[in-house]
Order: C-alpha cells, then sequence, then structure tokens
C-alpha cells in the first residue's frame, strides 16, 4: 500500500484537474458577425435592388462527447 503523501498527492492532482475544467466557461465567448449583400427583384423602380443579411454567432471552448 502506498504512503499517505502519495495518496494525498493523487488526491490533490485530481481535485486541481477538476476545477481546472470548471474554470473553462470563464472565458468571454468569441463574437463572429458576418454580413451577406445579394441582389434581389422587387416589383417596384428600381427592381433590382442590393438586401442584406447579417449573422451573429459566438463560440466558446466546451467539452463535447464524441
Amino acid at each position: 500500500m502506498p504512503p499517505f503523501s502519495i495518496i494525498a498527492l493523487i488526491i490533490a492532482g485530481c481535485a486541481l484537474g477538476a476545477s481546472a475544467k470548471l474554470d473553462i466557461r470563464k472565458e468571454e465567448p468569441t463574437v463572429f458577425t458576418a454580413k451577406e449583400i445579394y441582389r434581389t427583384l422587387i416589383p417596384e423602380s428600381p427592381y433590382i435592388v442590393d438586401r442584406t443579411t447579417t449573422i451573429t454567432w459566438t463560440e466558446f471552448p466546451t467539452a463535447t462527447s464524441s
């Protein structure tokens, strides 16, 4: 049976690893924005106009199951 100090060191290492995983969401998520400009037809003059669509999403590190 290993000495008590080795067991304490293993338990402390596991606790440190668990706390590091809990702190992962403290980072601010990265925000991305994309603008799409496209031409479309309308029933009034000038008949062809430019329209825009803006999409915003966030990205942050997270654990995923594979």
